[in-house]
C-alpha cells in the first residue's frame, strides 16, 4: 500500500513514510489502521472557534482547557456526535477524561474501548483549527494541552537559535506547546540526577526521557526536520514495547488513559 496519494492524509514528506515502513515492516498493519482512521475524517471542516488571542486569554485566566469549558464543550460534542455515532454520555466522559466512566460505558455497551477512544480523538483532532495547535514560548506553561486538556504523549526538541526548545505533543488533538527544557511533564521532577535518557542503536532521532521519580517515560524526537512521522505515537510502538519490558509507565496515550 502506498501513502503518497491518500486524500486528506497530511504526512509532510510522504516519501519518508514509505521508506520508514519499509524499514519497520512490523508497523505496517498499525499504520494502515491509523491512516485509515485519519482518512475517515479527512473532509471534516474545523469548527469556528475563538481567535488565537481570545483562546490565550481564556485558558490562561483560569487554566481550563478550551474544549473542557462549559461554553465550548457542547459545541465540540455536537460536532463529534454525527461523525462517530457514539453515545453522547460516552463522548462527554471522553472529553472530560473520566477514564473509569469511559471503561464502564464501553463495557456495558460492548464497545471496543481502544477503538472508541481512537475514533473520538481522531474526530476531535480534525475539528480543532490548525492555527490553535502550536503554542510558542510563554503562551502556555502547564503540563497539559491548552486545547483539550490531555497530557503529552511525546516531545519534540526543535532547533531554536543556538539551542533547542522542547515542545510537548498532545495525545488527543495533537496540539504542540512549548515547555521547559528540563523536567518531567508528568510529576514535575526537575532533579537531573533523577532523570535519564535511553537511546536505541546509537541513533539520536528518537529516545526515551525517563523520570526516576514516577517511572514514566516521554518519547522524544530530536532531529531538526519537521517530525511528520515521529510525532505520531503509533510510529514508535516498538519503543513502547521496549519501555514496557523495563517496567516504565506510558502516560498521555489515547488508548491507555
Amino acid at each position: 500500500m502506498s501513502y503518497r496519494h491518500q486524500k486528506g492524509v497530511n504526512m509532510g514528506k510522504l516519501r519518508t513514510l514509505d521508506e520508514y515502513l519499509a524499514e519497520h515492516e512490523f508497523l505496517r498493519e498499525t499504520a494502515n489502521f491509523n491512516l485509515q482512521l485519519e482518512q475517515r475524517f479527512a473532509d471534516v471542516q474545523p469548527l469556528d472557534l475563538p481567535s488565537r488571542d481570545e483562546v490565550l486569554k481564556l485558558v490562561n485566566a483560569d487554566e481550563i482547557p478550551l474544549l473542557q469549558r462549559d461554553d465550548f464543550s457542547p459545541k465540540i460534542l455536537d460536532a463529534v456526535e454525527p461523525l462517530t455515532n457514539l453515545p453522547r454520555e460516552l463522548s462527554e466522559k471522553l472529553l472530560q477524561q473520566d477514564n473509569l466512566a469511559v471503561h464502564e460505558i464501553c463495557a456495558s455497551s460492548r464497545l471496543n474501548e481502544t477503538l472508541t477512544r481512537k475514533t473520538f480523538w481522531a474526530a476531535v483532532d480534525k475539528l480543532v483549527p490548525d492555527e490553535l495547535k502550536l503554542w510558542q514560548r510563554d503562551e502556555w506553561t502547564e503540563n497539559f494541552c491548552p486545547i483539550c486538556g490531555r497530557r503529552p504523549v511525546m516531545a519534540w526538541l526543535k532547533k531554536l537559535n543556538e539551542g533547542r526548545a522542547r515542545y510537548l505533543s498532545c495525545g488527543g488533538c495533537r496540539t504542540l506547546w512549548h515547555w521547559r527544557r528540563v523536567g518531567c511533564p508528568y510529576c514535575g521532577n526537575v532533579d537531573l540526577e533523577r532523570i535519564h535518557i535511553i537511546e536505541f542503536d546509537g541513533k539520536r532521532t528518537i529516545r526515551l526521557d525517563v523520570c526516576d521519580e514516577c517511572h514514566a517515560y516521554l518519547k522524544t524526537y530530536g532531529e531538526d526536520d519537521e517530525p511528520n512521522i515521529y510525532l505520531r505515537d503509533w510510529a514508535t510502538l516498538h519503543l513502547d514495547l521496549s519501555a514496557e519490558e523495563q517496567h516504565l509507565l506510558k502516560c498521555g496515550a489515547v488508548e491507555l488513559e
